[in-house]
């Protein structure tokens, strides 16, 4: 059985390469994929939790090293 990650993804990647053969910038695919998730989630969440999962995203962009993550 495959988890969501797993499922999605796999779909993400034959999105992609359909995409490509378009000749459509893996950025769009990423943009409209961010607008459809959001459309998706506003049927089930409410705006506040929306922004609050957005906003974690947001704010792990930048790779770090967390100390407190070391063996």
């Amino acid at each position: 059985m495959s988890t969501p990650y797993e499922l999605v993804s796999q779909h993400v990647a034959a999105l992609l390469q359909e995409a490509a053969s378009a000749a459509i910038p893996p950025e769009t695919v990423a943009g409209t994929l961010i607008t459809e998730a959001v459309r998706i989630m506003k049927q089930h969440r409410k705006a506040d939790d929306i922004r609050s999962e957005l906003m974690f995203v947001i704010d792990n962009l930048e790779d770090r090293d967390y100390e407190f993550m070391r063996p």
